[in-house]
């Protein structure tokens, strides 16, 4: 029988040993997830299980359909959902074992181990909505950069952003990565999860939510934005309304332009410049304490 890489038997489910290993052939699969042999009474509580099990089995049967159109990067696509499965249970022994013990059956194949992490990211979107929009868009955005006859200045560009963006907020990658149950593993999903990350951010902007932006001290993003005529315009009548200036005292301090569009190497360095400036007059007013 044809084995994967882990020795994951690829017998589809229902055959007579069901897909599980052969004995000949259990020398490589020390890492799956392995059910006990208990009964169905005491196999272990799962929360979530039987909706898990059910987009699994979702999965499962699309997954199948992909592998049978012969398209080469649906079985890539595959390919690399089973190895995240493979690296995310390494970490994650106790939830892997407990899935499997509950189910009464081996995650025994490379479709099994992609349908599983599918599974288990979209229950991940809908329990964090935020998370959800942003990972719909990443898959988007992947799908689109995959068919650019070659790379775009966009997509160069959007790795290099992503780069600069993992070296300074390490934390949200990972906390990406493990809402995701997937690392981003190449130059594609890089350039993907920062054109997605910054389509949402032009929304917001776009939705006239700057201040949002400030607050979540998104100084990259908003300096970039307020470089643009109109931009500085909304941010400025922003910024007068939260400090309690009226429009004179506005139009007095945007008569200054070029303090808040500096040749700053920082990006944000103009929006920080700005709403610092803002504040201090009101508080020289007496607006603010």
């Amino acid at each position: 029988m044809t084995v994967d890489r882990n020795n994951r038997s690829h017998k589809p489910k229902g055959t007579p040993d069901g897909g599980r290993y052969e004995p000949k052939n259990t020398g490589g699969g020390t890492d799956d997830a392995a059910a006990p042999g208990m009964d169905a009474s005491a196999r272990p509580t799962v929360p979530g299980f039987d909706e898990t099990r059910r987009r699994m089995d979702e999965w499962y049967g699309r997954l199948s359909d992909l592998e049978k159109s012969g398209d080469a990067r649906d079985a890539r696509r595959i390919r690399d959902w089973s190895a995240a499965f493979d690296r995310w249970q390494k970490s994650h022994r106790g939830e892997a074992g407990a899935f499997a013990a509950r189910r009464g059956d081996f995650i025994s194949s490379d479709r099994e181990a992609a349908a599983f992490m599918l599974a288990r990211r979209d229950l991940q979107r809908e329990r964090d909505p935020e998370f959800g929009e942003l990972d719909r868009r990443v898959d988007r955005e992947i799908r689109r950069l995959e068919r650019e006859p070659k790379p775009s200045k966009e997509h160069v560009d959007a790795i290099d952003a992503f780069e600069r963006h993992r070296r300074r907020h390490p934390d949200e990658i990972r906390a990406y990565e493990e809402k995701r149950g997937k690392e981003i593993s190449s130059t594609r999903e890089a350039a993907a999860y920062m054109l997605a990350r910054a389509g949402l951010l032009n929304e917001s902007v776009e939705r006239g939510n700057m201040l949002a932006l400030a607050d979540e001290k998104e100084w990259d993003a908003l300096g970039e934005r307020i470089t643009e005529t109109d931009g500085v315009r909304r941010y400025s009548r922003a910024l007068a309304d939260r400090y309690g200036l009226d429009p004179e005292r506005e139009r007095i301090l945007m008569e200054d332009t070029d303090a808040h569009l500096g040749e700053e190497d920082d990006p944000g360095q103009a929006a920080r410049e700005m709403d610092r400036r803002y504040r201090l007059a009101a508080r020289l007013l007496g607006d603010i304490d």
